[in-house]
């Protein structure tokens, strides 16, 4: 199993770094869903907009999370820092399902929200993301030492 670990670590990363830059990237491109111009306009962001969200940024997430998992026992990650960066995750994952709700949302609408309100929303993942990568790096002890 030993030998697998950096193929899984590398497997883990590439998938994060996908992960990640989509859940930039969707609040940039639902933004853009209120100045759209005629039919056409809307249909391609809306196409840019689901391949994102469906072909890049979801199975990344998935492959993300099962790769993560995957390396929490072979590199015994037991401390109290991973359960912080568990619940960083999970809110990275609901970040994402909520950018899935807006997709549907802003299909038939446009002027549902004010454009600000979608920019302001690039503000989750640039907090959770950094804290995640932190947590990993420096592996903070929390509470009582034993």
């Amino acid at each position: 199993m030993a030998a697998f670990i950096p193929w899984l670590k590398f497997i883990h990363l590439s998938a994060l770094l996908l992960w990640c830059g989509g859940l930039f990237a969707l609040p940039a491109l639902l933004a853009q869903y209120r100045g759209t111009r005629g039919r056409v306009d809307r249909r391609r962001l809306q196409a840019a907009t689901r391949f994102t969200y469906i072909a890049v940024a979801s199975p990344a997430a998935v492959v993300a999370v099962v790769a993560g998992t995957l390396l929490i026992h072979p590199t015994q990650s037991y401390g109290n820092w991973m359960l912080a960066k568990l619940t960083l995750v999970a809110a990275m994952v609901c970040f994402h399902a909520i950018c899935g709700k807006l997709i549907l949302v802003l299909h038939d609408r446009r002027d549902r929200a004010p454009q600000r309100l979608h920019l302001m929303l690039v503000a989750i993942p640039a907090l959770l993301v950094p804290l995640v990568l932190w947590l990993v790096l420096a592996q903070p002890v929390f509470g009582p030492q034993a």
